[in-house]
């Protein structure tokens, strides 16, 4: 009897634990999935990103602008400060707006840079040479900002007393990871130079990235032949930028697994012993007529009440797990029900098939010899 309430137990709370962790999983998944479709304000496809040193971004950006263009699937260059995309959060300056005081991410980017990073503008105008030519800077602010700070196209004060010019606005424009809420965002227009290290490389449609990525490491070669270049498009920046989900989802995958299988280790031994304890009634069920069916049936039934059970105790701290954990984003997937459905169906289909498949015997054996051998 201790062995056997000892059996209950242990597959019970091995089936619950994979059970909750399987939805977490599911979660996890489904929020890396959001993350990286999430639309971020510009086109991160056909984008490869090139962090050059300070020789070849201070005196050699022309040229090297000008020899990547020379190739036929590379449509244009840009430059700025900072990786977009890549951070948490970026250098932040202060300012006072109509006797508000706010701070902004501000981003220093080459006069193409909307253009080429496929940023589209919702009021106001594109940047042009002379902009970034210009003593006096002109500012492209998101949409974040123009609408908490009800801010229009004019002379704009920046650091100090020092002006400049807002000559336009962007759409919902996000340049950091989705942990943080939408932030106030200026680019800033300067001539390229050491400071605007990072440079974009805008791919023509049907390029091979591997032939476009070699003329980029031959054209960087050239200007400086001892820089080792490192070449990443936007899928590898999501990856290292939400690494740490990956990894979570990774092992919760995998503890999950290994939970369900220790749960089916011990349904299988328990079914073992229950089948052989059990044979002769099974042997008086099948001469009074009960049909193999109706015997797998009940063993079943047995085990998927227990399964149930682990359900309704798995689903809420399942929940409240990701609840807690989807708190650390200001961006979230929704808690899809069917997430909860899906795990329970995987359980218990995995669980019944391991109770059919060692009862099929029990159920079929002649029942004349198991009430014999009883």
């Amino acid at each position: 009897l201790f062995g056997l309430l000892l059996g209950d137990a242990l597959p019970g709370f091995m089936a619950l634990s994979g059970m909750a962790l399987i939805i977490v999983a599911g979660f996890v998944q489904l929020q890396n999935s959001y993350l990286r479709s999430y639309p971020a304000g510009f086109d991160r496809d056909q984008i490869a990103v090139v962090e050059l040193n300070g020789a070849i971004a201070g005196g050699h950006a022309r040229e090297y602008a000008d020899r990547l263009k020379a190739f036929a699937g590379i449509e244009d260059v840009a430059f700025s400060s900072e990786k977009v995309g890549s951070k948490d959060t970026y250098m932040t300056e202060g300012t006072e707006y109509r006797g508000r005081e706010f701070s902004y991410f501000q981003i220093r980017v080459s006069w193409n840079f909307l253009r080429t990073m496929g940023i589209h503008l919702a009021d106001g105008r594109d940047f042009t040479e002379a902009d970034a030519r210009s003593k006096r800077p002109a500012f492209i602010f998101n949409d974040h900002a123009r609408r908490s700070l009800d801010m229009e196209c004019g002379p704009f004060r920046y650091w100090d007393d020092h002006e400049g010019d807002l000559i336009g606005f962007t759409g919902d424009l996000h340049i950091a990871s989705l942990r943080q809420e939408s932030a106030n965002i200026a680019l800033a227009a300067v001539q390229p130079g050491p400071n605007l290290r990072v440079s974009y490389i805008r791919l023509r449609a049907g390029t091979d990235p591997r032939a476009a990525a070699a003329h980029i490491r031959k054209t960087v070669a050239a200007i400086d032949p001892s820089y080792p270049v490192d070449i990443e498009f936007y899928d590898t920046i999501d990856d290292t930028l939400y690494q740490k989900e990956t990894t979570l989802r990774t092992l919760i995958t995998l503890f999950g697994l290994l939970a369900v299988l220790l749960s089916l280790v011990g349904v299988f031994g328990l079914v073992v012993f229950d089948s052989e304890y059990r044979r002769k009634e099974i042997g008086i069920r099948k001469v009074f007529g009960s049909s193999t069916r109706q015997i797998l049936l009940m063993f079943n039934r047995t085990y998927l009440r227990i399964v149930a059970i682990c359900f309704v105790i798995a689903a809420p701290v399942a929940y409240y797990g990701v609840t807690r954990w989807l708190e650390n984003f200001a961006y979230r997937t929704p808690l899809r029900w069917w997430v909860f459905v899906l795990a329970f169906i995987a359980v218990a289909a995995v669980t019944l098939a391991t109770v059919t498949f060692q009862n099929w015997r029990a159920a079929n054996a002649n029942p004349v010899k198991s009430i014999r051998n009883e």
